[in-house]
């Protein structure tokens, strides 16, 4: 290889690398933005103050929000780029991520705020980001929450969608005969057959709609859960995702699915193309078979063989993360683990590995094995 295929080959490379947090070059020549990781788009006045501040010195002294929750410093000068990206992180900021790998998660307030959410949206995000955020697939992965069938944050587009919904029951003592369920339902999904009010559940969305507006309370809760879709994306070949699994009334079964759906399309799927295109191509009903097989307690062999590293122990990955972020959080992953259990970090070569592996030494913890990859490291540690 002459020496500027191989200019252009590292280059490459660390373009990637670059992208793996957030950071993506610009049209303009040595010039980069960086995006920065939300949970659902929350942040705290703190984090905005410091974003501010690096934008100011750094960025031009704008900050650009992106539609999908993120937040993005456009036009960082390549000189400038490591001393924006160590003060962001210093002082807590997660940077975020591009390429084929897991994206932040979309949601709506949910429950918390919203007089419309069904289920609690934060929670299930920051579940969601611990597990998929950076996470390498295919193609861009992303999952979108939503809290109701409103769709304000539009879980049909995206690879994983996640909606809150209610079935609604009527209690014919407490009903007063108002109308109103029939005259407010989105999708006529209400009648009045003699003195009997009458769901079709064939029409109705689970939107709750008759249930909070009763007056009366003669609408109320039957089963609650979460509407999983599959397969959603916007971009060049748009799909919306398809309807897999209705009301999961338990947020365990909904992470497996969730996991399934993921190790599935990390099985089959083609470099560069989106999950849904890989279930169009496969057929829909044959991969869902197996995406929710274990209702049935299957598991499909190939899922069986894709399980990862990081789903068989503890495992957290600290690349891109600058010192001393990476020990603070390499630190608050052992606390949460039993003494004696093992935790696996991904660390980069040069200070994360030197500093975050002697640090952890000298709180009493144990590295068992250190073992390098292409530009990092896997560093296995036992817990004091």
């Amino acid at each position: 290889m002459g020496e500027l295929a191989a200019v252009q080959v590292k280059k490459k490379a660390n373009l990637d690398e670059l992208k793996r947090v957030g950071i993506i070059a610009q049209k303009q020549k040595d010039t980069f933005l960086i995006r920065l990781r939300t949970v659902g788009g929350d942040m705290t006045a703190e984090e905005l103050n410091v974003v501010a501040q690096v934008s100011n010195k750094y960025g031009g002294s704008r900050i650009h929000l992106t539609t999908r929750q993120a937040v993005e410093i456009h036009n960082i000068h390549i000189d400038n780029l490591q001393a924006a990206r160590e003060e962001l992180e210093q002082n807590g900021i997660v940077l975020g991520v591009c390429g084929p790998r897991g994206r932040g998660i979309v949601s709506c307030p949910g429950s918390a705020t919203c007089t419309s959410g069904i289920i609690a949206t934060k929670e299930l995000a920051a579940e969601l980001d611990a597990v998929y955020f950076r996470q390498d697939a295919p193609h861009k992965f992303k999952l979108g929450i939503s809290g109701c069938p409103n769709n304000c944050s539009k879980p049909v587009e995206n690879d994983i969608g996640v909606m809150g919904g209610v079935l609604p029951g009527w209690d014919r003592e407490a009903c007063i005969s108002c109308r109103l369920c029939v005259s407010i339902c989105p999708t006529q999904a209400i009648s009045q057959q003699g003195k009997e009010f009458v769901l079709d559940t064939d029409k109705c969305i689970l939107c709750g709609l008759c249930i909070r507006n009763c007056s009366s309370s003669a609408w109320i809760p039957q089963k609650t859960g979460y509407t999983l879709y599959l397969g959603g994306t916007m971009g060049k070949k748009p799909r919306l995702g398809t309807k897999a699994k209705v009301l999961i009334e338990s947020k365990e079964e909904l992470l497996r699915y969730i996991r399934q759906a993921f190790d599935y399309y990390r099985a089959n799927g083609k470099k560069k193309e989106r999950f849904g295109h890989t279930l169009d191509r496969i057929g829909e009903d044959k991969a869902f078979a197996d995406i929710l097989a274990e209702e049935r307690g299957e598991r499909p062999a190939e899922l069986k063989t894709k399980e990862t590293a990081e789903e068989k122990r503890n495992f957290l990955d600290l690349r891109g993360v600058c010192c001393p972020l990476n020990f603070v959080k390499a630190k608050l992953a052992m606390d949460k683990i039993k003494g004696g259990d093992t935790i696996e970090f991904y660390l980069d070569d040069g200070e994360p590995i030197v500093n975050v592996s002697r640090s952890l030494k000298d709180e009493g913890h144990q590295v068992l094995l250190v073992t390098p990859e292409g530009g990092y490291f896997k560093v296995l540690v036992e817990k004091h």
